[in-house]
C-alpha cells in the first residue's frame, strides 16, 4: 500500500471517528467532519473509544478530591460527562422508564417515549440512577483514586459497547426516521466483534482480573435489557440505547465495589 493510500485510509477512519464523536457528544466537530451517511453505521466501531475518552475526562476530574470533599469531586466528574454528552443517555433512561413502564402496549409505549416531557417514572429512574452513580463512584474513590478513574473509563466504554451490541442483535422498533435509525439494522457482527475486542482488552489492561467481573456484569445487564426491550416494544429505540448505557455503567461501578471488601 503506497503513501497516498495510507493517507486516504487514515483520513477516512478519522472521518468515521468524528462521526461517532458527533453522535455521542456535544463537541463541535462538524467543521472538521465530512459527513457521509454510508459511514454512520461504520462509526459504531469507535463508540467504546469515545466512551472511554468521556470516562477519562470524568475520571480526571476526580483528581479534585485532593482539595475538595469526595462527593463534590464526584459531582464535578458527573457534570463534566453530562456536559460532554448533553445528557443524551440520561434523557434516554428517563424516556424509556416513562414509556416502557407506563405504556400498556407497544404502540402506546413508543408514543410516550417520543414525548419530550418527563413523567413520574422517568423522574424516579433519573433520580435513582444519578444518586446511585454518585454513591458508587464516591465509594470507589474512597477505596483508591486510580481504581475510581479506571472505573470511570471502563464503565463509559462498556456502556457504549452495550449500545453497539443491542444495535447489532435487535431490530429498530420505530418506522419513522430518527437519529438512531441511521444505525438500526445496519451494524454488522464484524463491527460488534471489533467493539468487543477493544472493550475486553481495555478492561483487562486497566483492571486486570477485576475487569472480568465488569465485563460479566455488563454482559448480563445488556442481555437482560435486550430481552426486556424486545418484550415491551419488539426491539430498540435511541431511548432504549441510552437506558442500557446508563444501566451498564452502573453495573460496572457496582461490580467493582462488590469486589473491594474481598481484597481487604
Amino acid at each position: 500500500m503506497n503513501h497516498a493510500s495510507l493517507v486516504g485510509l487514515a483520513r477516512r477512519q478519522l472521518n468515521i471517528f468524528l462521526t461517532a464523536v458527533m453522535f455521542l457528544t456535544r463537541l463541535p466537530v462538524g467543521r472538521f467532519l465530512e459527513f457521509r451517511e454510508e459511514q454512520v453505521a461504520s462509526s459504531t466501531i469507535y463508540f467504546p473509544i469515545v466512551g472511554a475518552l468521556i470516562g477519562l475526562a470524568g475520571g480526571l476530574a476526580l483528581l479534585t478530591s485532593a482539595a475538595l470533599p469526595s462527593f463534590v469531586a464526584v459531582l464535578i466528574s458527573m457534570l463534566i460527562t453530562v456536559c460532554l454528552t448533553g445528557g443524551l443517555h440520561e434523557d434516554g433512561l428517563a424516556d424509556s422508564a416513562d414509556g416502557l413502564i407506563g405504556g400498556q402496549n407497544p404502540q402506546r409505549r413508543l408514543e410516550i417515549m417520543r414525548d419530550s416531557r418527563i413523567g413520574a417514572y422517568g423522574a424516579l429512574a433519573l433520580w435513582f440512577s444519578l444518586t446511585a452513580k454518585l454513591t458508587l463512584v464516591q465509594s470507589l474513590l474512597a477505596v483508591n483514586l486510580v481504581t475510581a478513574i479506571s472505573a470511570s473509563v471502563i464503565a463509559h466504554c462498556l456502556g457504549r459497547a452495550a449500545t453497539v451490541a443491542l444495535l447489532t442483535c435487535l431490530p429498530y422498533a420505530r418506522i419513522e426516521h430518527s437519529k438512531s435509525s441511521d444505525f438500526g439494522n445496519n451494524v454488522t457482527f464484524r463491527q460488534l466483534a471489533l467493539v468487543l475486542i477493544f472493550a475486553i482488552v481495555l478492561s483487562l489492561f486497566l483492571l486486570r482480573l477485576e475487569g472480568v467481573f465488569c465485563l460479566t456484569a455488563a454482559l448480563a445487564v445488556t442481555f437482560v435489557c435486550g430481552l426486556y426491550f424486545k418484550d415491551k416494544i419488539g426491539g430498540i429505540t435511541g431511548d432504549c440505547l441510552g437506558a442500557a448505557n446508563q444501566l451498564v455503567e452502573l453495573s460496572a461501578y457496582l461490580s467493582l465495589l462488590i469486589l473491594q471488601p474481598a481484597k481487604a
